[in-house]
C-alpha cells in the first residue's frame, strides 16, 4: 500500500543505519480516520515479510535500535521466566538478549524463511509458524510477552484481538512490551511499504485496559520508537481458550 502524504520508503532506499524493519521510525503523518478504507492488513503484511525475509534479516541482524529497552525489560523479569515472543523473526537482536537473560522462550513468526533461519540459530527454542491471530501459543500461559513491530501492521479490529488473545496466555501479574507509536495515524513500513496504523496513546491503552491490562511504563529506545510496558491484572480473560 502507498503511504500516506508521502513517497512509501523501502529497505533499498536508505543506508543500513537508519532502516530498522519492523520498527516505527517513519512516525504517522495523518489522524486515522483512514481505518475503514484499510483491510486484510494482516495478510497484505504476512506476505510483504516472506517475500523481504532476506532484506529483513540483513538490516534487522547489525541493528542496535531497541536492545537497550529490551535488555532493560528482560533483565526485570525473573531467571527462567516463561516469555512468549511474536514476531520473532530471525532472532537477532530480541531473542538473543532474552536467552542470554536466563528466560525460556517461545517463539512465533508468520514468516517460513524468518522462522528457519530462527531454528538454525536457536534450536533449543521451540517455534511455530503462525500469525498471531492464528497460532496457538503453543496451549500454554507465560509469564511475559513481547512483541517488537508488529502490532501496527495489523487492521484497528486485529490489533484489538491480538491483545486480548495474548492476555488470555499470560498470567495474573505478567508483563508484556510491545512497541507502537504515541501519536496516532497512518505511514508507509520501511521495509515493505505496507501502510502501517496506530491507535495512538490513548487507543492503546484503552485497549490495553480491556485486555486486562494496566500500563506500567512507557519507554524511548535510541531510535526514537515508543515500547509500552503493561502488567496482566484481570485473570477473567485467561480462563477461556481460543
Amino acid at each position: 500500500m502507498p503511504g500516506v502524504g508521502r513517497r512509501a520508503r523501502t529497505c533499498d532506499d536508505t543506508e543500513d543505519s537508519e532502516c530498522d524493519p519492523r520498527i516505527p521510525s517513519q512516525r504517522p503523518r495523518e489522524a486515522v480516520a483512514y481505518y475503514e478504507e484499510i483491510t486484510d492488513l494482516n495478510m497484505d503484511s504476512k506476505d510483504a515479510y516472506e517475500k523481504h525475509a532476506h532484506d529483513f534479516l540483513r538490516h534487522r541482524d547489525k541493528s542496535t535500535v531497541g536492545v537497550q529497552v529490551v535488555d532493560q525489560w528482560a533483565r526485570s523479569l525473573k531467571p527462567g521466566a516463561a516469555v512468549l515472543e511474536i514476531a520473532c523473526g530471525g532472532g537477532i537482536p530480541v531473542t538473543q538478549i532474552l536467552v542470554n537473560s536466563g528466560l525460556k522462550v517461545w517463539a512465533i513468526d508468520s514468516s517460513p524463511t524468518l522462522v528457519a533461519v530462527f531454528k538454525d540459530r536457536f534450536p533449543g527454542v521451540p517455534t511455530q509458524c503462525a500469525t498471531v491471530l492464528e497460532s496457538d501459543f503453543f496451549r500454554r500461559r507465560y509469564d511475559a510477552a513481547i512483541s517488537i513491530g508488529l502490532i501496527f501492521l495489523l487492521g484497528e479490529n486485529d490489533q484489538f484481538k491480538m491483545l486480548d488473545r495474548i492476555s488470555k496466555r499470560l498470567r495474573p501479574g505478567a508483563r508484556f512490551l510491545f512497541t507502537a507509536p504515541v501519536e496516532a495515524g497512518t505511514w508507509a513500513d520501511v521495509c515493505t511499504a505496507n501502510t502501517c496504523i496506530s491507535l495512538g496513546r490513548d487507543g492503546y491503552e484503552d485497549a490495553l485496559v480491556r485486555a486486562g491490562f494496566r500500563v506500567v511504563g512507557r519507554h524511548e529506545d535510541n531510535g526514537k520508537n515508543n515500547h509500552y510496558e503493561a502488567e496482566k491484572v484481570d485473570d477473567s480473560a485467561s480462563r477461556a481458550t481460543d
